[in-house]
């Protein structure tokens, strides 16, 4: 399952979210119970239909007909002042219960929180009523912001891959670096097919290039991954728990990203890259350059080693010659990539670590000149 997700912004929204804006939730009460992890359940669902005065009793019965033929239990009544739409759900056990309470207006539309429809809309109520029994109140992820994500959910998983990673992964496989992030049971990191089968032809002494010591976990899953070509988005499951899946980098339209946003300026965040050093260098191996730049400036630089082979850019063969003068390790690093089409973003990780993150240059494309 793959979700389109611009991340436009995103790192404003995850602020409100994590510090507990509760109105990106507003009239939808989701439950702190969940089915056990991978437990299949039950989930029935009931409509209450609030009439206004009058006006509207003959579309009551119409819509009462309507959601017993979809095997719905309705009742109406009429609206109090304290009333309002909303979509609750509670958990026993692997019994999951939908409450919907939605206005019927005189014009014979009923609405609930997110939706509206008349009665020419039953395709699209059938539809949305089975995400309801699937997914349960919050509906089917797809589609939706925050990898379909409710804001607690949202911030559960993000606290987790905010974690510092607990094992540097330099040098292992894959597999080997995903388990020695230590992911608890309650967050499973599940290969989809795909993703399983390109993990198949990957050479066995194939292992994780980068030393990625200290950065959060989230950061880490992503670019170990991303080195085989694959790519990660949290998921919820029809039973309510969540997990981590891992697709093919191409396949997947919103993976998790690698960097996020400053918070800072970035002389704030990271001091030392801007800072004016000598330099002079005689055709240095660029994966030297990079290695000593990380150490001098403590700022890890780590090359999109899936994405720069895709150029064909062969980073073992690249060789760096500086005159001698002062320059930046920002301004040496630009140097250094641009003619071979790359560049370098100063981001941070899940828990505000800076790092350069090396990639392919790709313009943006404006607006069609008429």
């Amino acid at each position: 399952m793959k979700h389109s997700f611009k991340l436009t912004g995103f790192y404003v929204l995850l602020t409100l979210i994590l510090s507990g804006n509760a109105g990106l939730q507003a009239q939808l009460q989701i439950p702190k119970t969940s089915a056990p992890q991978g437990a299949p359940i039950k989930t029935s669902v009931s409509v209450t239909l609030l009439t206004e005065d009058g006006g509207s009793a003959l579309f009551a019965q119409e819509w009462g007909r309507i959601f017993r033929d979809l095997d719905i239990s309705i009742r109406t009544r009429r609206a109090v002042l304290d009333d309002d739409p909303e979509i609750e759900e509670n958990v026993r056990g692997t019994f999951r219960e939908v409450r919907l309470t939605g206005t019927l207006d005189r014009s014979g539309v009923i609405q609930f929180p997110g939706h509206r429809f008349d009665r020419q809309d039953l395709g699209k109520l059938k539809q949305w009523l089975n995400e309801l029994k699937t997914y349960g109140a919050q509906g089917s992820p797809e589609s939706k912001p925050l990898w379909g994500l409710s804001a607690e959910q949202f911030k559960t998983i993000f606290t987790e891959l905010s974690e510092q990673a607990p094992a540097n992964v330099q040098g292992l496989s894959l597999k080997a670096a995903v388990s020695k992030l230590a992911f608890p049971a309650s967050l499973p990191v599940r290969f989809d097919v795909e993703a399983e089968k390109r993990i198949s032809e990957i050479p066995s002494d194939a292992t994780v290039i980068p030393d990625l010591e200290k950065l959060a976990k989230g950061t880490v899953l992503a670019i170990a991954l991303k080195q085989f070509g694959l790519a990660f988005y949290p998921s919820r499951t029809p039973s309510g728990s969540l997990e981590l899946v891992v697709s093919p980098w191409e396949s997947t339209d919103s993976p998790w990203p690698i960097g996020w946003d400053l918070k800072d300026s970035r002389q704030k965040t990271a001091p030392r890259y801007f800072q004016l050093i000598p330099v002079e260098l005689s055709n240095v191996p660029l994966r030297d350059v990079l290695m000593a730049a990380s150490k001098a400036s403590g700022i890890p630089m780590i090359a999109d080693e899936y994405g720069i082979n895709q150029k064909q850019v062969d980073l073992d063969k690249l060789k760096v010659t500086v005159p001698k003068k002062r320059t930046t390790w920002g301004i040496l690093i630009r140097d250094a990539i641009g003619r071979e089409g790359l560049t370098r973003k100063l981001v941070i990780d899940e828990r505000g670590q800076p790092f350069i993150w090396i990639t392919v240059f790709t313009p943006r494309v404006g607006p069609a000149v008429r």
